[in-house]
């Protein structure tokens, strides 16, 4: 597999400028994580080097690139460099799927841990890689059987969690194509809910600021108008975007629209090591810029020129040409035979610019090796390839539909607290503001202002109140391997239950950012101590002392039992004197912190930011052209 191929230089040598800025986020240059990486010597971890530079501890684009340095330092070294998965597997993610396709007998991560890895409870990286991997080979109900547990934050939530714990819903629109009563559904959808509208650069629209428990309600509304999960949460094909093509431009020599939709009607659902994205552009103009895609095809009089490996983002990458003028048959043949590659060798979180830069010394090079395997069947793979590709296709489902007819499915969206039907509100927890007619959640204050980096008021802050055993419901209702949200007061707690059979109770507020979300973490080990991992930026809490294991936080735990009676309870203070350290109107988080917008007016604008009164819009218009 192409992880196998030592990482070679690209065509042009990386700019190795000690200034170059890596981390945008905390300001973090090349210079300084090499040097981080001196004074750690050759056994640092990137744990190590972001506690010491903050390097990925923002929005976490960096992480690769951080990692690519790490790696290269400690070569430098000497020190023997590895790309297992993590500590409970001793295999990278290819060498694992190849022991799993090849054995019809795992089909659970329990069996695959058992056999292959080093037994015990998994971690927030294995977790949802076998996930993954089990959904790309098998691709049954990721929530079902068990699977939950394994989900990362937003697969678990078929949505992507946003600032201050709420979830946005995207619809998918194949190729950009929207009937006008699918949008006056979303339309009706947003008001009726509260959510932000915003027409993406994907072609589609996103609807930001859903509560979790309203989101099967949601998506039944959405369903009536033929509006299906868009994936937006998964690491899977997010859209195949288009520009109209023949069917109304002059230009156009294909109908890209149609070929569009049938290129995301066939892909919708599969599960890769990282996200897809595609495009078909109806000539060579390129609006739909599909050589800047994971795969893409433009027109010509012909067929399609088919396009792999392009990338935006933070390290652009053009799309090699793998085939020229080849008919639409071709093209989805070709792309089955791409993908299933992709899918079966790439690394964790691999993007397939990333991927093909391993398959050689050069440009030239890497596309002759991925022309052998997928028009030449070097590998002779290619029959294996498409038999496992046609499977993801006849096995598709709409993920929200499936969790909309489930009743239990469904029930474990709807009930926010384990042991109440009490609700609170994502206003309730973070405040929004309304900017342009619409509602957003208040910026975060950055790291180490007022409201982020919370600290409780003591060491042991209950320590002088009177407590007694609370109860919060039957064992059998909290999920083994999950976390689960109870409500004490006005105080959102999060009970873990472990698959060795224990019983951890904390604070639901991760103090990082003060968000309500660590019991939608993934529960794992770290060495023999079970912990959580925070799912909005992966900070990571021991369950049993609380205490930060990448950092200086801390949480709040709590004794907890299981009575005779079979009832989880919690030894707890009075919940006024709980509320007043935990209570969630205490802890949300508010606009007082955030800076507040100036009034620019778009015409008159000069260099000091005043309005320039004898210039009209008109001038300005002129002096433009």
């Amino acid at each position: 597999p192409p992880s196998a191929v030592p990482v070679v230089a690209a065509d042009d040598d990386d700019d190795q400028d000690p200034a170059k800025q890596i981390c945008s986020c905390n300001d973090v240059s090349l210079g300084s994580l090499v040097s981080a990486c001196a004074e750690l010597g050759s056994t640092a971890t990137y744990g190590d080097l972001k506690k010491m530079t903050k390097a990925g501890t923002g929005c976490g684009g960096c992480e690769p690139d951080v990692k690519k340095i790490l790696a290269a330092e400690l070569e430098k070294m000497g020190a023997e460099v590895t790309n297992h998965l993590c500590e409970h597997f001793a295999y990278s993610r290819p060498e694992l799927v190849a022991l799993m396709r090849t054995d019809d007998g795992l089909k659970t991560f329990e069996s695959v841990l058992a056999k292959h890895g080093s037994g015990g409870d998994g971690c927030e990286i294995c977790k949802p890689a076998v996930a993954s991997i089990l959904a790309s080979l098998q691709n049954d109900v990721v929530l079902a059987d068990g699977r939950a547990a394994l989900q990362d934050t937003n697969d678990r939530s078929l949505a992507n969690m946003q600032r201050g714990g709420s979830y946005s819903v995207v619809p998918r629109v194949p190729g950009g194509e929207i009937l006008p009563e699918q949008l006056v559904g979303m339309g009706d959808v947003a008001k009726k809910y509260g959510l932000y509208a915003k027409i993406t650069g994907a072609q589609r629209i996103d609807l930001f600021g859903a509560a979790k428990h309203d989101l099967p309600a949601i998506w039944e509304e959405l369903g009536t108008v033929g509006l299906e999960s868009g994936h937006a949460y998964g690491k899977a094909l997010r859209t195949v975007k288009s520009c109209v093509g023949s069917s109304w431009c002059r230009y156009g020599v294909q109908n890209s629209v149609d070929f569009a939709i049938t290129v995301e009607n066939r892909y919708k659902g599969l599960r890769a090591p990282h996200k897809l994205k595609s495009a078909v552009s109806g000539c060579i103009r390129e609006c739909a810029e599909a050589q800047c895609k994971d795969f893409g095809m433009i027109a010509t009089e012909a067929g399609y020129d088919l396009y792999v490996c392009g990338n935006g983002g933070a390290n652009p990458r053009h799309g090699a040409l793998l085939a020229s003028s080849i008919d639409e048959e071709t093209v989805l043949k070709y792309i089955d035979r791409f993908l299933m590659y992709y899918v079966l060798t790439a690394d964790r979180l691999e993007r397939t610019a990333r991927w093909f830069e391993k398959l050689g010394p050069n440009d030239d090079v890497r596309l002759k090796a991925l022309q052998d395997v997928v028009i030449n069947d070097s590998l002779g793979l290619n029959d294996e390839f498409e038999r496992r590709m046609q499977h993801v296709v006849d096995t598709y489902h709409d993920e929200w539909a499936v969790v909309v007819a489930d009743p239990d499915l469904r029930a474990t969206f709807e009930k926010q607290f384990a042991n109440t039907d009490e609700k609170q509100s994502a206003d309730d927890m973070i405040e929004f503001v309304d900017v342009r007619g619409q509602r957003r959640p208040v910026d975060w204050p950055a790291d180490g202002s007022p409201q982020t980096n919370w600290q409780k008021p003591s060491a042991d802050v209950f320590a002088r109140s009177e407590k007694s055993w609370i109860s919060f419901g039957p064992a059998a209702e909290f999920p083994v391997s999950l976390g689960t949200p109870v409500l004490y007061g006005e105080s959102q707690l999060a009970i873990f239950h472990t698959v060795a059979g224990e019983w951890f109770a904390t604070q639901n507020m991760c103090p990082h950012k003060q968000a309500f979300v660590l019991a939608q973490g993934v529960v794992g080990l770290a060495g023999d101590a079970p912990k959580v991992a925070c799912p909005l930026h992966k900070k990571q809490f021991g369950l049993a002392d609380g205490k930060q294991l990448d950092g200086d936080l801390e949480i709040i735990t709590f004794p907890i039992r299981i009575d005779d009676a079979g009832e989880v309870q919690l030894h707890l203070p009075p919940r006024d004197e709980v509320d007043a350290v935990l209570g969630t109107s205490k802890l949300r988080v508010t606009c007082s912190s955030m800076p507040q917008p100036t009034n620019v007016d778009p015409v008159n604008v000069n260099y000091d930011n005043t309005a320039d009164p004898s210039l009209n819009a008109t001038q300005v218009t002129e002096f433009a052209r």
